[in-house]
């Protein structure tokens, strides 16, 4: 008996195993889905029919007409009355697209097509075509792998478009039983599985196949008893998975037929709401990790594991379960975009939207109706715990520290007592020690030292009338562990390293508090107690313009006191000395003349060592609204009993160097430039030390040697700003948040660089950073949180900006205020509360980017009609070629990712005119005044995540010239140039010649002239010569004569002359 019993048991637990093992239910999942609803810009609540075409836009068919959607513009297509062109009916129950993207719509008449090119729709009704009434409703249209068109419908079973006749025709079925098949049933259904098989879904013959190459639909015979030939039990939609299974739905279950064995698995049947409308809607979809959804009408959404037979039933918050076993909303649709969104289609509750990549950020708040929840006041301060991993300390304005523990989300608060907290108990620092020991900075009661279980050990507080060093102040912002164990504790008037060991303070002075020597200080309240001042104005108030004129008598060296209050900005409370003119002597100009005059930092001092002449003098003092005599909202100054403005005569036995600071008293050999500490940064090499009013001091603990970095307007390559309050160093680098942006000091270059709201910033404001993962950072701000990432393929910087509608609870964070666990899980505080999320999973598929309209002159070419100037629809428009006069252009386009569309982000660049790409996230652009010629207009933009698609869309844009500015202008005109030049010359030409002919005929006349003249001369001169020849002939014949007579004259002569010369000889 016991035998028995012991393996009756044994087989009843084999059979609990095995029933558990082959379950096809699985627990649970919960997903939660975005509405998109009227408000939105859905035409209707009632959402039949979804596709995504190949651009990437969504659209959708409702009880309102068809929609497109790209994320930021819905555009919607209804019928119009007396427009043949325009939509037949307003109820769309299914689409389908072709091979060019046109479209083919289901609806309550029958069918419409939709030319995108010419933006007119062809209506086809059935009732028309068919000669009947009534029966023209078409629930399913399919365009197949081989362009053939189908649609199911609701009288005529089956029809095929017939596009040589441009009609519907019925579909063939086998003969069943030597007879004609009826077709006058419903068919609800037609579908093409994987291999080119057209199946259909029909009230009167069930299940339908119309093999690849067969010319019949053929009704598939499944066993006794499993029939869907009838309304009760139609088939309402289909699958065909990866190993060829067939998945199905009908109105009253779930299903699996193998089409090579014809084996039908029955999955899930229904017992109840099965005459409900809403289950004649199905849809059966895979989703990128091979899991089936079934979207199940009002019986909710099951996910199948693979294409197994378990399954979950998928939980959306929101879908309360009804009493009769059904969910309240009626799904009817499903589709997966190609980003892996989900589109969830309903009866009446609009469009749901499903990012699986999504991780909502989750918040933190108190609540004053539940003590479970964190203290009021919201997150001062954060650390999370590096010993004890999943465990986070948040400070809190008055209420002490919350210790949240991420396991189970449970809260412990532990308080510690106040004296001097402005808020009644603050944690502004928490800092954790590898020991366990708890180190709190409160905001007016110092810096308290706990145990691990939260047991206050020790508190330190400043103490100015002690001799040993203290604190510096004892609001304490910020705490830190160097290398050697050391802690740096920076507050709001100065920072300080604590040596545990010998429970030391070494404190580390800032420039603005620094002191006169303890000589001169000494001196100056010997000379106010026993009242050897000169002048003075003493105990100002607010708002008071004090002068007190006095008379030097004899030359000599003056002591000039003042007390006041000022910051690096500028100086409220100030004194100055004046002569008789009206000039300034000397006096406070700014915070850079005065040293630190005890309590607050911002009290200062200033001693001035000065030679005056006899004469006349006054002291003047100007005081603001706040901090002044017997009303300070800080420490009082409390070295000098003086607040205002003296004046005294220099003794004998003072000596002038007395004036001199003297640093080394305070045993200081680094000296940081601003005693209002905001974070500190232990290096690899560097400890860097932020603060409020001066920037960033580098300290090398190796030297003691200091590096300041300061803001300069005028100079681009300092700090954005002088406000810095947070500082990592990461991969040799120093990212700081402050407010004039982010800056990123590369450390061993030493060359700074920032990014500011030009570049995509929500916020100058930097609150925090922290490292993300693969080189991403996150920041918090006074407007959001901040993701940024890098593309190294674009070399561009991408920053995504959180703000309150993603879920992170507020908008407006607190500096130090942030941490990340060592599981990788971020936390960032503020007056809200605490806002965590783990590290995002980025989607990575870029998105598709379209040009959604052009418009020339403001006017859209989808409303030019006949004048536009596109030959195919803009979508699928490489090039344009416009006229001159239609210059003016302005683009619109979308990036087709809908994981978040506000967050996508654009860049376009008009080639031939823009020098580089314009990162300025606008989904348009406008040119004006274009000059002819060929431009390419270029976009890439960024999903949600930051990941952008590389290759730009782009659009061809001819600017045609003026006729008179073409080319064969310019050929007529070079032509006509020509023509000119040839006349112009033949005149030029011609008219040198005529020219030329006038000055010879001129030169012939005159030639003739000179001929006749010497033609006269020459006939005078011919009569001369004729008559100076007669008398040259008679010269000649009375010369010979002459001659002849002279020869006998000449004998008788020179006889004569002998005979006279021989008389002469003779009388001798």
């Amino acid at each position: 008996m016991k035998l028995f019993f012991s393996k009756s048991i044994l087989i009843f637990l084999l059979l609990l195993t095995f029933l558990w093992v082959n379950s096809a239910e699985i627990r649970a999942q919960e997903i939660s889905l975005e509405t998109i609803s009227i408000s939105n810009g859905l035409a209707s609540p009632n959402v039949r029919a979804l596709i995504q075409d190949d651009y990437g836009l969504i659209w959708l068919g409702t009880a309102n007409g068809i929609q497109s959607y790209d994320g930021f513009t819905w555009k919607t297509y209804r019928n119009i009355i007396g427009d043949t062109t325009s939509l037949q009916q307003n109820t769309v129950t299914d689409i389908a697209k072709d091979s060019l993207q046109n479209l083919w719509i289901g609806n309550e008449l029958g069918a419409t097509y939709y030319d995108r090119a010419k933006n007119i729709f062809k209506n086809y009704n059935f009732d028309s075509i068919f000669q009947t009434a009534g029966l023209g409703r078409t629930p399913s249209v399919l365009v197949d792998s081989d362009g053939r068109v189908w649609a199911g419908t609701l009288g005529f079973g089956i029809l095929r478009f017939d596009p040589e006749k441009d009609t519907w025709v019925m579909a063939p079925y086998t003969q069943i039983n030597g007879r004609e098949a009826v077709h006058s049933e419903f068919a609800r259904l037609v579908y093409e599985d994987r291999n080119g098989g057209i199946w259909g879904a029909s009230t009167e013959h069930g299940l339908l196949h119309l093999a690849k190459g067969s010319e019949l639909f053929v009704p598939i015979k499944f066993p006794e008893g499993n029939e869907f030939n009838s309304l009760e039990n139609l088939i309402t939609a289909f699958y065909s998975d990866q190993d060829g299974i067939l998945w199905f739905t009908s109105r009253k279950g779930i299903y699996k037929y193998n089409p090579a064995t014809n084996d039908l698995k029955t999955i899930v049947e229904y017992d109840y709401l099965n005459g409900d409308v809403s289950t004649f809607f199905n849809s059966i979809k895979e989703d990128y990790e091979g899991n089936i959804w079934i979207m199940n009408n009002m019986r909710g959404v099951y996910k199948f594991k693979g294409n197994t037979d378990q399954y979950e039933e998928v939980i959306i918050p929101g879908n309360r379960r009804v009493n009769s076993g059904g969910w309240t909303i009626r799904f009817t649709q499903l589709i997966m975009d190609r980003s892996g969104i989900f589109w969830f289609g309903s009866l009446t509750d609009g469009l749901f939207k499903y990012d699986p990549l999504s991780q909502p950020f989750k918040f933190y708040t108190h609540d004053p109706q539940n003590n479970k929840t964190i203290s009021s006041g919201g997150a001062f301060g954060l650390y999370a715990s590096k010993i004890n991993p999943g465990k986070v300390f948040m400070g809190t304005r008055g209420n002490g520290i919350n210790v949240l523990n991420e396991s189970d989300g449970s809260i412990q608060k532990v308080a510690f007592n106040s004296a001097n907290d402005m808020f009644g108990g603050s944690a502004r620092a928490i800092y954790e020690q590898a020991d366990g020991t708890l180190w709190i900075g409160t905001w007016g009661d110092g810096l308290i030292k706990m145990d691990q279980n939260y047991n206050e050990i020790k508190r330190y507080k400043r103490d100015a009338l002690s001799q040993e060093k203290g604190l510096p102040n004892d609001q304490v912002r910020v705490i830190r562990e160097d290398k050697t164990g050391k802690i740096w504790v920076g507050t709001n008037g100065g920072l300080t390293v604590f040596d545990p060991k010998t429970e030391s303070f070494d404190e580390i002075v800032s420039q603005y508090a620094q002191t006169y020597s303890d000589e001169i200080i000494s001196q100056i309240k010997t000379w106010l107690v026993e009242d050897k001042e000169i002048a003075s104005i003493e105990r100002v108030g607010q708002s008071e313009e004090l002068t007190q004129g006095f008379e030097i008598a004899e030359r000599g060296t003056y002591f000039l006191v003042t007390v006041g209050e000022g910051d690096p900005a500028s100086m409220a409370d100030y004194g100055w000395l004046q002569n008789s003119t009206g000039e300034t002597v000397v006096g406070i100009e700014s915070i850079d003349d005065t040293f630190w005059a005890g309590g607050s930092p911002k009290n200062r001092l200033q001693i001035t060592q000065i030679e005056l002449n006899p004469g006349t003098y006054s002291l003047r003092y100007s005081s603001d609204d706040s901090h002044h005599y017997n009303d300070f909202n800080a420490a009082e100054p409390d070295l000098l009993p003086l607040y205002g403005i003296a004046i005294f005569k220099q003794e004998a036995d003072i000596r002038s160097e007395s004036t001199v600071v003297n640093v080394n008293e305070q045993n200081a050999e680094i000296i940081i430039q601003d005693s209002n500490i905001s974070d500190i940064e232990i290096g690899e090499k560097y400890i860097w030390v932020a603060s409020i009013n001066a920037g960033v001091t580098r300290i090398d603990p190796a030297t003691n040697s200091t590096k300041y970095y300061t803001s300069d307007p005028s100079d681009p390559s300092t700090l954005s700003d002088k406000q810095v309050f947070d500082v990592l160093e990461k991969d040799g680098q120093l990212w700081m948040a402050t407010y004039g942006g982010i800056n990123i000091l590369d450390i061993e270059a030493d060359e700074l660089s920032y990014f500011t709201e030009q570049d995509g910033l929500p916020t100058n404001f930097i609150e925090t950073v922290l490292p993300g993962e693969n080189g991403e950072m996150w920041f918090s701000t006074q407007n959001g949180l901040i993701q940024m990432m890098q593309n190294e393929a674009l070399d561009k910087v991408t920053f995504i900006n959180y703000n309150e509608d993603d879920g992170i609870g507020g908008e407006s964070f607190l500096s130090l205020a942030a941490d990340k666990t060592p599981d990788g899980n971020f936390y960032f505080g503020g007056d809200h509360g605490l806002t965590t999320f783990s590290t995002i999973t980025s989607n990575k598929v870029p998105p598709s980017v379209i040009f959604s309209n052009l418009l020339i002159s403001n006017q859209s070419v989808y409303d030019m009609k006949e004048n536009s100037p596109l030959e195919v629809d803009l979508l699928a428009t490489k090039e344009v070629k416009l006229k001159h006069d239609q210059n003016d252009l302005s683009f619109e386009f979308a990036a087709l990712h809908y994981a978040n569309p506000s967050k996508n982000q654009y860049a376009h660049m008009m080639e031939g005119l823009d020098q580089d790409w314009i990162y300025d996230n606008r989904n348009f652009a406008a040119y004006t005044n274009l000059e002819p010629g060929t431009y390419t207009f270029k976009v890439i933009a960024s999903n949600a995540y930051g990941v952008w698609n590389e290759v730009p869309k782009s659009i061809i844009v001819t600017i045609l010239p003026p006729w008179w500015k073409t080319w064969w202008a310019y050929s007529f005109y070079a032509l006509l140039l020509v023509m000119i030049g040839f006349v112009s010359y033949s005149g030029l030409k011609r008219r040198i010649r005529m020219k030329e002919r006038a000055q010879s005929l001129e030169r012939e006349v005159a030639q003739a002239k000179e001929i006749e003249k010497a033609y006269t001369e020459l006939k005078a001169t011919q009569s001369q010569l004729i008559q100076a020849e007669k008398m040259a002939s008679l010269g000649e014949l009375t010369a010979g004569i002459a001659h002849e007579i002279q020869n006998p004259l000449n004998f008788v002569n020179n006889f004569s002359e002998v005979s006279e010369e021989l008389i002469d000889e003779m009388h001798e």
